[in-house]
Order: C-alpha cells, then sequence, then structure tokens
C-alpha cells in the first residue's frame, strides 16, 4: 500500500487544513493535526513509523474500523495518526506498512514536513 501525504510546516502564520484525499497538510506551530491511512490490523499489519522529523511529535494514534463491519470479525479501516507541529520546519515522516514480527517491507509512504 502506498499513499503520499505532504506535510509542510510554514513560518507563522499558518493554518490547519486537510485536503480531501490527505495528499497534503499543514500545521501551525504548536497545533495537532492528523491524518488517517487504510489498515486491517486483524491481518497483523499495521503502520509502523520509521522515520520521525524533528519538527513533529506523535502524540497518539487509533485503529477506527469500517463503520459497514457490523460485529464481523476482519474487517478494515482506518489508523488514525495525530502529531504536533513543536518547531518551524521541513522533513520528511517515513511510515511503513507491514507485520511488526516480519522484515520491514522495501515500500515506504512519504510525509513531507
Amino acid at each position: 500500500m502506498k499513499k503520499f501525504i505532504s506535510l509542510i510546516a510554514i513560518i507563522f502564520p499558518c493554518y490547519a487544513f486537510a485536503a480531501s484525499n490527505n495528499d497534503t497538510i499543514t500545521s501551525k506551530l504548536n497545533d495537532t493535526f492528523s491524518f488517517e491511512l487504510e489498515s486491517n490490523p486483524t491481518t497483523g499489519f499495521g503502520w509502523m513509523i520509521k522515520n520521525l522529523p524533528k519538527n513533529v511529535v506523535l502524540v497518539g494514534m487509533e485503529y477506527i474500523q469500517s463503520k459497514n463491519c457490523g460485529n464481523n470479525l476482519g474487517c478494515d479501516g482506518v489508523e488514525k495518526f495525530f502529531f504536533k507541529a513543536i518547531t518551524l520546519g521541513t522533513g520528511t515522516l517515513e511510515l511503513k506498512y507491514g507485520q511488526p514480527f516480519e522484515d520491514l517491507p522495501t515500500k515506504s509512504t512519504y510525509k513531507y514536513i
């Protein structure tokens, strides 16, 4: 699974918004922002952060099961990540979708901050 999201921390003032396809997220200094990536942790797969730039911190994450799943097992959903912009600047956030007990996949998802 490969997705690209640009996260840009621009010199104050700037405003937080997310495009409908999650391609770009811009955050004001000291604000939190989030994005979602499709996931199915019931298969053992999940998103792992390989590289976190110095200008943001991860403040939380959660799995949200698909609403049409009902009481069924094995349904897909999204993993939602929450970050806080702690300094001005740019960087690259690298995430990998895989099983934590396996070797990391070669493909990465990059977020540009």
